[in-house]
């Protein structure tokens, strides 16, 4: 019978391998699909080993995407942040999260735009850790939809700055960045995303 369990020995090349497991799964599965136990089993390793080390699946996705802030952590962000000013916050947070060019993140955007599985993994992980929370921040009716009009302006920036290499949008600096944009993301946030007779 094969013991499943923590394995004796060094524990960060443990990590190292569930790491590269859950890149693996998550890629070919997708961020929906992709369970703890499928990359565990890929790892060798029991599943509680997994949540020993890193929580839940949302957190095994940052780690092993190697994103510098968990987008989850938006809240604490915006947390007593003034109704005006939550525009700006979110928009510096999103683009200072993916400020490098090497970010694995970026590499994951890079690889979205002609993978499928790729693609559907960054579309459910936005909705999950973008859309899901600021629309519970907004607590309107339409606020899902404000909220995804909030994720596509940004990925839209951070896609043309990082992967296409818009010279304007490449060369400018978050603060500028920030002046440019944020207003046009408080705007999705405070008014109506939709006329209520659109259809």
């Amino acid at each position: 019978m094969t013991r499943t369990g923590r394995r004796p020995g060094d524990s960060s090349v443990t990590k190292a391998e569930i790491l590269d497991a859950a890149r693996l799964t998550f890629a070919e599965m997708g961020y929906e699909s992709a369970t703890l136990r499928r990359i565990a089993a890929t790892a060798g390793v029991d599943v509680a080993l997994i949540a020993h080390y890193f929580g839940n699946k949302e957190s095994l996705f940052v780690a092993a995407h190697d994103l510098p802030i968990n987008p989850s952590d938006i809240a604490g962000v915006l947390d007593g942040v003034s109704e005006g000013e939550v525009g700006e916050m979110i928009t510096r947070f999103s683009l200072a999260m993916l400020a490098a060019d090497d970010s694995p993140a970026i590499s994951l955007m890079r690889a979205a735009s002609t993978n499928s599985s790729a693609a559907a993994m960054l579309r459910e992980f936005i909705d999950r850790t973008l859309i899901d929370p600021i629309a519970e921040m907004l607590d309107v009716a339409d606020g899902r939809e404000r909220a995804a009009l909030v994720a596509s302006h940004l990925l839209g920036v951070l896609f043309a700055r990082h992967i296409v290499g818009v010279r304007e949008l490449a060369t400018a600096s978050i603060d500028e960045l920030v002046d440019a944009i944020g207003p046009t993301i408080q705007r999705y946030l405070t008014e109506p995303a939709w006329s209520a007779s659109a259809n």
